[in-house]
């Protein structure tokens, strides 16, 4: 009789529940990018997973739970689109540039991210927490070194939050133009008031 690998077997299941759990996650990310939260039920995250009823419960206890792993795994992919490439730009205005053009970047080539971030927005969800707090960061550096004419840094967040969310709702409705991330990030940063020259070396420092 041959001898039976209980780690191996163990091993085995644990890479099973991972990619059951991974579908459902999946597949509300899918559902929560196409509907308001409140809209998901968890008849249609099944449907979707291709799972049955007694599998969700199995990895999550209520569609709250799993939006909050959806939420989690969202700022899981903000952190991957910056990279630490970001944090090597010393100057708080190039930093700005950078993160604005790769989060445009990932709307174009991931419509679904898109749809989900444009969707959670409305929510005050802890990754949107954590990237205001890091705008917020780099916006109070750049107004400490007069590098822009606003004075407010939780308004000058709320202008860039604004307008990358209202132009990635135009992507999605009428898919991204021709130099759409270089007119994008200049418009935002003349929001912000910063110079022309700024506006200019922003882009052309990693473009």
């Amino acid at each position: 009789m041959a001898k039976v690998d209980l780690a191996r077997r163990a091993e085995i299941g644990r890479e099973k529940r991972e990619r059951t759990r991974t579908l459902i996650l999946d597949a509300g990310m899918m559902l929560m990018g196409e509907r308001p939260r409140e809209a998901v039920t968890i008849d249609a995250v099944v449907e979707a997973a291709g799972v049955a009823k007694g599998t969700f419960y199995y990895h999550f206890q209520s569609i709250d739970e799993l939006a909050a792993a959806v939420g989690e795994k969202l700022g899981e992919s903000f952190d991957a689109v910056l990279t630490d490439a970001r944090l090597a730009l010393e100057d708080p205005v190039k930093r700005l540039s950078f993160a604005f053009a790769k989060f445009l970047e990932k709307a174009i080539s991931d419509p679904n991210w898109a749809r989900l971030v444009v969707q959670s927005s409305q929510s005050r969800a802890e990754y949107a927490r954590g990237v205001r707090a890091n705008l917020k960061a780099d916006i109070s550096q750049a107004i400490a070194q007069d590098r822009v004419s606003i004075r407010d840094a939780e308004l000058a967040v709320d202008i860039v939050t604004g307008i990358w969310l209202q132009v990635t709702r135009g992507i999605l409705d009428r898919g991204p133009r021709p130099e759409l991330t270089q007119r994008t990030i200049e418009a935002a940063l003349r929001a912000l008031g910063a110079s022309r020259s700024d506006q200019q070396n922003a882009w052309n420092q990693w473009a």
